[in-house]
């Protein structure tokens, strides 16, 4: 179950982090005001995420500390981004209000579960 989860998380990073760079232009006039530097980064950082994600999704056994990792980096998403939408900050459409409060949900759910399911070391 627990490679079924990080594979799901590796997709949702892909595809944003796909939107984040190539479409950084109109995803940030669709979410609000984002600066579109900080989407790229941030978009190529979550690329980069969802090979990791993969990578550790492919092992025998997921390597522990790699899976808490990834599960302290969804919470930090989660967090950032009740952050903005509380400060109104950067997310200020109601189409990227929605979005964003769907995709913390996913997330945080996936970082939840990567840290139930982990083995224990």
């Amino acid at each position: 179950m627990l490679k079924y989860v990080l594979m799901a998380n590796a997709m949702s990073c892909a595809l944003f982090g796909a939107l984040f760079v190539f479409a950084a232009p109109t995803t940030a006039s669709w979410v609000g005001s984002p600066p579109v530097l900080v989407l790229q980064l941030l978009g190529a950082a979550l690329l980069i995420n969802a090979a990791l994600l993969i990578w550790v999704s492919l092992q025998q056994q997921p390597n522990h500390l790699a899976v808490l990792f990834f599960s302290l980096g969804d919470a930090v998403w989660v967090v950032s981004t009740l952050v903005l939408l509380v400060t109104g900050v950067w997310i200020t459409t109601t189409w990227g209000v929605v979005w964003s409060l769907a995709v913390a949900a996913f997330v945080g759910t996936c970082g939840l579960l990567q840290w139930k399911l982990v083995p224990r070391e």
